[in-house]
């Protein structure tokens, strides 16, 4: 079996990377169920991009892409591009860098687990196929890899690079490669612009003294890291871009995290309770918030049974990795920790450091902002299945050792039996109106009646409408950039936009009816029940999710 697995590594991993390859693509434009606003938002700005070299605001080349005022990274939509310009504009199109990345990430950690054990830990020359095989088929990888995440495209870089780095550190070549791929992660996914600054500090505090005796062929790669950075580095105290993202989700603009220790606070003064200003310090708060937010990565439930809050995040009663994988995980996460290496320590690094950027956000454990955590995850599971393996092999009774290891094998058979079966027949009825499922159908319907109305008001009620009707209806880049600033302030405003005969805002009932000769498209609980509809869309779970009348 060794002999096998030695001459036939090369077709074993090409079989795995297949596997990983059909499991990303197969059926990507259909499930996920319908694109999500960022999604049409990415395909659209790479549209928008192939046809004018601008965004949909018409901002040439953009360092951050504006979208909802959320400030995008811009690299996902310029790597979009290609795709849409040769499939056109569809779901498909847009998650194709997505699965095709998840497809290589597969690659990149047979090499990258070989970097960091077998050169110095040495559990088994065999560990990096498995390690892969385990990346290919993990729910919470092929979870991001079949939508336009860019997380995942920037777990993708964060992989390869920290790959190249190890790989520079025992060869001395390809560290102006690696530089650059770590560069790429900055404008790939807002995380990664934390994560990466303090992976790469610590990896070389980890390696200080190589790093040292070679610091030339190393300046090279952190003059390429600081100049990627020095945009977002401002970027980050404007308005817009980073900073103006990170306001959104941070902990620390938010009132909801103080209020608490506010009312704490007020509640000891009044009672003339002392260190009241000291235990409840806004200081102390937010340490105590960022900390529970970062162990609520670590939380069983979270990884192996019920996963997050999001729904698009995870299939239905499912967590972000299989049942099965917690017991190899303490197994040789223990291993791992019990013959700690230099180059075993960048594992750990990156498992700690991963949650770090999203411990500071709201909304935790979040399973895309954290997604560097993945691949530490499967090497030490990997790690753990195979000193298992080697103390079953172990045993004098051979009968048991194959009834063990058969049993393990079914185990993993039936846990990926049963996630595939959520994901492709639950998720997509049960989580469809998370996933904006009817947009597609509603924008469909409307194209080919919008000539009998002279206005159609389309309910906000699911968040940026108007996104899908610029995305489904493919509208000309050229003309919306024109005319998207009907104010004339070149401001945003989130609850209202108007394009043409559309208005995209939420239905006021009474007002709207007076309107004459307009088609109103609002959600459930925004038409009166007893009024006569022209039609209806629905959710995949058969849920009415839009609502059409005629005034």
């Amino acid at each position: 079996m060794k002999i096998y697995l030695r001459k036939h590594t090369n077709i074993i991993l090409i079989c795995i990377v297949l596997i990983g390859f059909v499991l990303r693509f197969y059926r990507l434009g259909e499930n996920p169920p319908g694109l999500n606003w960022d999604e049409a938002s990415l395909g659209y700005n790479a549209y928008a991009i192939l046809k004018t070299g601008a965004d949909e605001y018409g901002t040439q080349t953009p360092l951050s892409i504006r979208s909802f005022d959320d400030y995008k990274p811009p690299l996902y939509v310029y790597l979009t591009v290609p795709s849409v310009a040769l499939f056109g504009l569809n779901a498909f199109s847009v998650r194709f860098v997505s699965a095709l990345l998840g497809s290589l990430a597969v690659v990149v950690m047979y090499f990258l687990t070989k970097e960091i054990t077998n050169y110095e830990l040495r559990v088994t020359s065999y560990l990096p196929l498995l390690t892969a095989g385990l990346l290919a088929i993990s729910p919470w990888h092929l979870q991001f890899s079949r939508a336009a995440y860019e997380g995942n495209m920037g777990l993708f870089f964060f992989m390869l690079g920290t790959y190249l780095f190890l790989y520079t550190l025992r060869t001395g070549r390809r560290y102006i490669l690696s530089g650059i791929v770590f560069s790429l992660t900055l404008y790939s996914y807002h995380s990664f612009r934390l994560i990466t600054p303090i992976f790469l500090v610590t990896v070389s505090l980890i390696f200080f003294r190589k790093i040292l005796k070679e610091k030339k062929k190393y300046a090279a790669m952190i003059i390429i890291v600081c100049s990627a950075i020095i945009p977002v580095f401002i970027s980050f105290f404007s308005n817009a871009g980073t900073g103006s993202r990170l306001s959104m989700v941070t902990i620390f603009t938010g009132h909801d995290v103080l209020a608490p220790s506010i009312d704490r606070m007020q509640y000891d003064q009044e009672q003339g309770y002392p260190f009241s200003e000291t235990f409840h310090n806004r200081r102390i708060v937010y340490l105590l918030a960022a900390s529970k937010a970062y162990l609520d990565h670590f939380d069983p439930r979270y990884l192996f049974i019920f996963g997050d809050g999001g729904k698009q995040h995870h299939a239905v009663d499912f967590g972000m990795l299989y049942l099965i994988d917690v017991v190899f995980l303490v197994v040789g996460s223990v291993f791992a920790t019990s013959k700690i290496t230099r180059r075993g320590l960048v594992l750990f690094a990156m498992l700690l450091i991963a949650p770090i950027a999203s411990a500071i956000t709201t909304g935790t454990p979040h399973p895309v902002r954290a997604i560097a955590m993945a691949p530490a995850f499967h090497i030490l599971t990997a790690i753990g299945i195979m000193v298992v393996v080697y103390q079953i092999m172990l045993l004098k009774n051979k009968r048991w050792s194959r009834i063990l290891i058969s049993l393990i094998i079914l185990l993993y058979a039936g846990n990926m039996t049963y996630y595939f079966h959520q994901y492709y027949v639950h998720t997509p009825i049960v989580y469809g109106d998370f996933w904006q499922a009817g947009h597609k159908e509603l924008f469909t319907k409307l194209k080919s009646i919008e000539d009998n109305y002279d206005s159609i008001i389309v309910t906000y009620h699911y968040d940026q409408p108007y996104i899908f009707y610029l995305f489904y209806n493919r509208i000309d880049p050229y003309w919306y950039q024109k005319q998207w600033d009907v104010m004339g302030t070149g401001e945003i405003d989130r609850m209202y936009r108007k394009i043409g005969k559309y208005e995209f805002r939420p239905i006021d009932w009474n007002q709207d009816k007076q309107i004459s000769n307009t088609l109103i498209v609002g959600a459930p609980s925004e038409i009166p029940k007893d009024i006569p509809y022209y039609g209806k869309i629905l959710f995949p779970n058969g849920e009415t999710a839009f609502i059409l009348v005629k005034t």
